[in-house]
């Protein structure tokens, strides 16, 4: 069949049909389920923008805690009893499983804070430690120790640290001084961050001046 046949003809309107016909649009109102959830929108919305404006709860309660990776700047300044306060929560946090609440560190494993010579001493010792870490043999307490520590460069700021030298300095019986941030800044530039770990008491003992105390047999002992 031809494209001819397959054409109908429009019907035509007369000129009357015409004048009459007027444009109209088909009232659809918006159905009550979209208008309940843009009020829900416009309700939740407000109430951002006012719980928003107001100071939070949480976040304050979240500064004053001392806890690792917040602790520290404003709690540090506040003087030598907040330093000691948030050193003894460092120090729980961070060294307690190894070195023991009392300081005695493991038996052949750890060795002891408490009576240790590169606590009391030249600060400069446990700050570097701290920093950077220590692997190797090192004698404390008249016993030698053939471990690894982690370093805490990266994870704590200078007040933190001054904070916890400072706390096992003055515990257990210890006398020695507090340390300053300050000062861990300054022990902090002698040396590149990404350092190995000290090795061991002889290597800290040129950097710190704390004999290394290990005898001839027990030095070639350690290296085999």
């Amino acid at each position: 069949m031809s494209d001819h046949n397959d054409q109908r003809p429009e019907p035509q309107r007369t000129p009357l049909e015409e004048s009459r016909f007027e444009p109209y649009e088909v009232n659809r109102p918006i159905p009550i389920f979209v208008l309940a959830v843009a009020v829900a929108l416009i309700a939740w919305g407000v109430y951002t923008l006012w719980s928003d404006s107001g100071p939070s709860t949480e976040t304050a309660a979240s500064e004053d805690a001392p806890t690792v990776g917040t602790t520290g700047d404003r709690d540090v300044a506040d003087g030598q009893g907040s330093l000691m306060s948030v050193g003894a929560s460092l120090f729980e946090s961070n060294c307690v499983t190894c070195h023991q609440a009392n300081g005695s560190g493991i038996s052949g494993a750890v060795p002891p804070l408490a009576g240790s010579r590169y606590v009391t001493g030249p600060a400069e010792a446990p700050v570097q430690i701290l920093l950077h870490g220590i692997s190797g043999v090192i004698a404390v307490a008249g016993n030698q120790y053939d471990g690894r520590m982690p370093r805490f460069g990266e994870t704590l700021s200078d007040r933190q640290i001054a904070a916890v030298v400072s706390y096992i300095r003055q515990q257990w019986g210890h006398d020695a001084g507090a340390v300053t941030p300050a000062f861990v800044s300054e022990q902090r530039g002698r040396f590149a961050a990404d350092r190995s770990p000290w090795n061991g008491g002889a290597e800290l003992e040129a950097v710190t001046g704390i004999a290394a105390r290990l005898t001839r047999t027990a030095a070639t002992e350690a290296s085999q």
